[in-house]
């Protein structure tokens, strides 16, 4: 996949994901206001954020788990033994996924009590969850094949429907919400709407991506289907530790006993993902299939220079965001949550965890691209035990953090857990790929955040004449924040380009790529 291309399709991919996002906080705020905190109107926005819970996390673990395994195995397969079989063995993949998302939906439909049990609510949230579940039962099975179809398209480099699955998603729940009068039965029959658009959104491009590939028909068996589904084990298990996590900071922040911590948390981490959700996920979806084909061909020298350039990239983007977020929570937590009912001692509340979070930003980055590479070589083995170890430290970390430091403890055990997955799986990367020289990587990684660290000082010292952190209307912040950040970016730009001019070549490279269509 050419650099321009690869570029354009991060473009398009962070765009959707942007709107995605815009349109995610606006869903919350609706759903917000319609149903409020207490009485039966929280009981009901109980049951349906755990109804919708549910179903997200099922798409979540699926969504990854099969785009972990179906790039690489379509990769090896049409290598090996050519572009039917490998079609075939896609096709496999697809029916038996659809066969068990059907049987999985069936039973919420027919028994969601048994869903419903595994949440402590009242009496009433549990008879109006028990209803949303079996509405919302439509909503996870057309959720799992979006997630298929996501996968089947990003193999074959089709990333424009996939990206727009998300805001397909939130708009299906904004227009029901409207049209059914801002009951929490039209919200719910909104998740199955929004569903249904994720896959009606993605059909188009794969009836064109069938056509142009001649993608074969529906089968049930493939000689490699059984190998495929053993690398899906370890796969599907690395993906539900992954949402341990959020179970168990949910379970602590509750220890606090006092109102607003699991908001103030999920706030502060919605925060603190944005950078992921906009930039590290449309930039290593479209390089993936790409890095997976070199992998499958053992271009080792080529596969260790794309791996270089996408960690040049992703610590030229990552440590100004996180050098920004470390210096400034207070003043991105008021600009993007402050207001109506979120006032002064709010903003504080989502700005203490929010500068720990900062911290794991750029070993979230290098982390997920190790990730991917590790999954591109098929080593979901590794993936599997470097995420235990992960979920392990950072529970125990949660434990030891929450009581003296409150929900700052559990965004710092966050972070801490996302350094160490970062190193292992660092570690995991060189031992199979020796042509990957660490010590280089690491001195150019060291040389961005000095730049970057400088481009905050630089930020620091115009405090004084653009104060930001107290009073002052909104439009004051935003604008004192945006002066600050460009003052601090030039600086970064400068240095950079001074102390590491190959990564600013490849950022460079790939800006231009987009503007100017360049190869």
């Amino acid at each position: 996949m050419k650099q321009g291309a690869v570029a354009r399709a991060a473009v398009i991919v962070a765009i959707f994901s942007l709107l995605s996002r815009v349109l995610g906080f606006a869903r919350e705020a609706v759903l917000s206001r319609v149903f409020g905190t207490t009485g039966v109107g929280g009981a009901q926005a109980d049951a349906y954020t755990n109804s919708l819970f549910i179903v997200n996390t099922v798409a979540a673990v699926l969504l990854y788990a099969l785009v972990t395994i179906v790039i690489p195995a379509f990769e090896h397969e049409r290598r090996d033994r050519g572009e039917g079989s490998a079609w075939s063995l896609l096709w496999a993949i697809t029916t038996w996924v659809c066969i068990g998302l059907t049987a999985v939906g069936a039973f919420m439909a027919i028994w969601p009590e048994a869903v419903t049990a595994l949440f402590p609510m009242s009496d009433e949230g549990s008879r109006t969850m028990t209803e949303l579940v079996r509405i919302m039962s439509a909503g996870l099975v057309l959720q799992g094949i979006s997630a298929q179809l996501a996968a089947v398209l990003q193999s074959q480099r089709a990333f424009v429907g996939p990206a727009a699955v998300g805001v397909a998603f939130n708009l299906g729940i904004i227009v029901c919400l409207a049209i059914g009068g801002g009951t929490i039965r039209s919200a719910s029959w909104g998740v199955v709407v929004g569903a249904a658009a994720q896959v009606v959104f993605q059909i188009p491009q794969l009836v064109m991506v069938l056509r142009r590939y001649h993608g074969g028909r529906p089968a049930l068996r493939h000689p490699r289907l059984r190998q495929v589904m053993m690398l899906a084990i370890p796969v599907l298990a690395a993906s539900i530790l992954q949402q341990i996590n959020g179970y168990t900071d949910k379970i602590f922040a509750g220890l606090l006993h006092e109102s607003g911590r699991n908001a103030a948390l999920n706030w502060a981490n919605q925060a603190g993902q944005a950078p992921r959700a906009m930039l590290l996920v449309p930039l290593l979806t479209p390089l993936f299939p790409a890095i997976a084909r070199l992998v499958a061909e053992n271009r080792r020298t080529e596969t260790a220079r794309a791996f270089r350039r996408a960690a040049d990239v992703m610590g030229l983007v990552s440590l100004p965001i996180t050098i920004l977020l470390l210096i400034y929570p207070h003043e991105i937590s008021r600009v993007m949550f402050g207001g109506s009912q979120c006032r002064a001692d709010c903003v504080s509340d989502i700005a203490a965890p929010l500068r720990f979070y900062a911290i794991g930003i750029w070993a979230a980055f290098i982390g997920y691209l190790h990730n991917r590479m590790l999954s591109a070589m098929n080593l979901t083995r590794d993936i599997m035990n470097a995420t235990v170890v992960t979920v392990v430290v950072t529970i125990a970390l949660d434990a030891a953090l929450i009581f003296p430091m409150g929900i700052s403890g559990l965004a710092l055990a966050t972070s801490i857990g996302v350094i160490i997955n970062m190193i292992q799986t660092g570690w995991m990367v060189r031992r199979n790929l020796r042509e990957l020289g660490v010590r280089s990587l690491v001195a150019e990684q060291a040389r961005m955040a000095t730049a970057a660290a400088i481009g905050g000082v630089v930020a620091i010292a115009a405090n004084p004449l653009l104060p930001t952190h107290a009073g002052g209307t909104l439009l004051h912040t935003l604008g004192g924040m945006a002066a600050k950040s460009l003052l601090g970016l030039i600086a970064f730009i400068v240095v950079v380009r001074s102390i590491a001019p190959t990564a600013a070549r490849e950022g460079g490279n790939a800006l231009r790529s987009v503007v100017g269509r360049r190869r």
